[in-house]
């Protein structure tokens, strides 16, 4: 909740009485499962690069629901469930709160304690939990020197996509600097290159993609033309960037230390944006909430050099951790089949040393089984994890 904060507790207590005595009805439950499932439905038919990012969060992440496994489950749900299910979810829970603005350190303890009374009182029997249920997700580490491509089809656009993802590691102060550095870098001549010169598509991305404590470098082009062909015009503009990264001029390097500098210090305009800041800070259990003074201080450190390092290092074949996503469409078009039919061919044939080597992913579930787990980070002030110690409620 925000807003002016004399009148916040009583907002507070309402929400709180509200959602223990919280009563179905049952026309409204229709309107909003149904409303669940068109959307559930309709992601069917979402754009192509859209696809590519949900299929690489499905490969990567520890545990994550399928849309078409929801979907399937949405037939269990009825309004007698849910309202059985409300006190068992109420009976079982753990208590954070995030509490800044104008609001003195004892109010915001007062504030928490308002929110555990209320809890205690009206639910008879409150069971914390355990210690491995606060234990967060995880993220899939890809095995060394390998090249994983997953295929998925597309039958509602005729453009296709390609996504593709280095895998850096775990988050660290010097890895973050590294990797944001490189991808600011990279940012202009990506887009120059592939949309520009070389209109591939409409839709080109570059930039760091972090999640579970884990971090890499990814490209995604929308594009008519195939998926193979996209990612080889890929590679070979990462491999001309090593030598445009070696001729930039030290005023033009620090000059994107800088503009990364500035973007990273920018003060947030609203208040939800710095809630938002906090919160990721709470929720991955890192509690740096100095950040990005930290890490921009480490970043004016850099040098040319540990740049250039860092990025042979991501691209070198037999220690990078590589993935692909590759949508393709299933829809006939006969100018992009045409392009499709005979431009990657040409390429392949007068430079077959572009000719990528995958290591095809066939079902989902066994990917993921047959690699290892990155360890959870630690976090960066002495703030215990949380399980360490039993939650009061």
């Amino acid at each position: 909740i925000g807003g002016y904060d004399d009148k916040q507790h009583v907002l507070l207590e309402k929400i709180i009485e509200k959602m223990i005595n919280f009563k179905i009805d049952p026309k409204r439950f229709e309107i909003l499962k149904e409303s669940y499932i068109r959307n559930l439905e309709n992601s069917q038919a979402e754009q192509p690069y859209q696809h590519a990012v949900y299929y690489l969060v499905v490969l990567l992440a520890e545990q994550v629901w399928m849309k078409d496994e929801l979907l399937e489950a949405t037939k269990q749900l009825t309004v007698e469930r849910v309202e059985q299910f409300i006190p068992q979810f109420l009976n079982k829970i753990h208590m954070e709160c995030l509490i800044h603005g104008n609001m003195t350190f004892s109010e915001a303890l007062e504030t928490g304690r308002l929110i555990e009374s209320k809890l205690s009182s009206t639910i008879p029997q409150i069971i914390p939990l355990l210690p491995r249920q606060l234990i967060s997700q995880r993220e899939i580490k890809l095995e060394d020197g390998c090249h994983f491509l997953f295929e998925v089809t597309n039958k509602y656009h005729s453009s296709s996509c390609t996504q593709v993802y280095y895998q850096i590691g775990m988050e660290s102060i010097e890895s973050n600097m590294l990797l944001e550095l490189l991808a600011q870098i990279l940012s202009e001549p990506c887009f120059t290159t592939l949309r520009t010169k070389e209109q591939l598509g409409y839709i080109v991305f570059s930039g760091v993609r972090k999640t579970n404590g884990t971090q890499g470098l990814r490209i995604i082009v929308q594009s008519d033309k195939h998926p193979k062909y996209v990612e080889q015009r890929i590679n070979i503009f990462l491999s001309s960037m090593l030598q445009y990264i070696s001729s930039i001029t030290e005023e033009e390097f620090n000059a994107h230390k800088e503009a990364l500098a500035i973007r990273r210090l920018e003060k947030p305009k609203k208040m939800t944006t710095l809630s938002t800041v906090f919160w990721n800070e709470i929720a991955t259990q890192q509690y740096n909430f100095d950040r990005a003074n930290i890490e921009v201080a480490y970043l004016r450190t850099l040098i040319k050099e540990q740049i250039l390092k860092f990025y042979k290092d991501m691209l070198q074949n037999d220690i990078q951790h590589k993935l692909s996503v590759h949508v393709l469409s299933t829809i006939k078009d006969s100018k992009s089949e045409n392009e499709n039919a005979i431009e990657p061919n040409e390429n392949i044939q007068l430079d077959e040393t572009n000719t990528i080597e995958y290591k095809k992913i066939d079902d989902v579930l066994s990917f993921k089984i047959s690699q290892c787990l990155y360890p959870l980070l630690k976090p960066f002030s002495d703030i215990p994890r949380k399980g360490v110690h039993s939650s009061k409620l």
